[in-house]
């Protein structure tokens, strides 16, 4: 007899549940006066937002690991900004006015030396060549009383030509695909490992351009967006396919759910939970959407354009939570009385 009672009781729930609680159409329509109350500027300002966040593209989007980029290197015809700064290899001609002092031609040696008459090796190499003029005239001033000096440089190596050749060798010509490792690394030609995660599209160009011009000065490069294999959302709950869904661009929640296979007859629309991260945040926000009322009262500007990584969680209906306790119920009270039910057909 207990067991019975205790069907009844979870019966008597189930139906107080299913009169008090009305289907999410029910609920959006119930809704309906609060959306003609709410302020006439405030829906449009939404709607204005949800719009430029759609056409915007993934000009905001940030780099996590996983993406690639295309980097294309251009020449530039503009001046390097910085001085010259003699290397190895650069081939110099030293002119000593007003004394009968030949003029010689060196050749900056792999170790950044130059060989002087009577005065030996100085090191020639991360000078500019004013600067070095200074340094060879006051090292003859016990030699010549006013010694005046020209360097000049016949030939010089350009650190720029190595990276032609190297990129001269890649696959895609004067451009190079780079992949974010799991640490968020970026490595290019001649340049250290970069961080790159974070960063948007022009972000991660603006930071790679100002590493190379410390150190090749007139030259530009281009990024662009390779792979996007980070932007992408996380649905489960009541939904036909749950799991991720990439994105290949600004997506609301309607269409993530949409790509998802959609909702399944015991989800509610109304409570649609949705956790994510705005930029430069560490903790994470969540927001509760009513998708049924998006869908029929076209309140769009109540829809949500999804950031990468974001969480949609469809919930059950308050019926399908008690239909799946009292089912729950039931089995357990079977189970504890050791009562088994079978349903058995037989064809003729």
């Amino acid at each position: 007899m207990l067991w019975r009672g205790a069907l009844l009781a979870g019966l008597t729930w189930l139906a107080a549940c299913a009169h008090v609680q009305p289907p999410a159409a029910n609920a959006a329509s119930a809704s309906a006066p609060e959306a003609a109350a709410a302020d006439p500027a405030a829906v449009e300002g939404a709607r204005e937002r949800l719009f430029d966040d759609l056409t915007k593209g993934l000009s905001s989007y940030r780099l996590v690991p996983g993406d690639a980029v295309e980097v294309l290197y251009l020449g530039s015809n503009q001046p390097q900004s910085t001085e010259y700064l003699l290397g190895v290899g650069d081939r110099l001609r030293i002119e000593f006015h007003y004394t009968d002092e030949a003029a010689r031609t060196l050749v900056v040696r792999p170790d950044g030396m130059i060989t002087l008459p009577l005065k030996g090796d100085m090191m020639a190499a991360g000078r500019t060549p004013m600067q070095l003029t200074r340094d060879i005239e006051m090292l003859y001033a016990d030699v010549f009383r006013t010694p005046k000096v020209s360097v000049i440089v016949e030939q010089f190596t350009s650190r720029l030509d190595d990276l032609r050749v190297s990129l001269s060798n890649l696959q895609r010509g004067r451009s190079q695909r780079v992949l974010l490792g799991p640490d968020g690394m970026g490595y290019l030609p001649y340049l250290p490992g970069m961080r790159l995660t974070g960063m948007t599209v022009d972000g991660a160009r603006e930071a790679i351009n100002s590493e190379y011009r410390k150190r090749y000065g007139n030259l530009e490069v281009s990024v662009l967006l390779d792979t996007v294999t980070g932007n992408r959302v996380f649905v489960f709950g009541e939904v036909s396919r749950p799991g991720a869904v990439a994105l290949n661009g600004p997506v609301t929640v309607l269409q993530a759910l949409a790509s998802a296979g959609g909702h399944l007859p015991t989800g509610s629309l109304g409570n649609v939970k949705i956790l994510y991260w705005e930029d430069n945040e560490r903790q994470p926000r969540v927001r509760t959407i009513d998708l049924a009322r998006v869908m029929e009262h076209g309140a769009a500007g109540e829809d949500l354009v999804l950031p990468g990584n974001s969480t949609v969680y469809v919930p059950p209906t308050s019926l399908t939570t008690a239909g799946r306790f009292v089912d729950q119920l039931l089995r357990q009270i079977f189970l504890f009385n050791g009562t088994s039910v079978s349903f058995q057909r037989t064809l003729q």
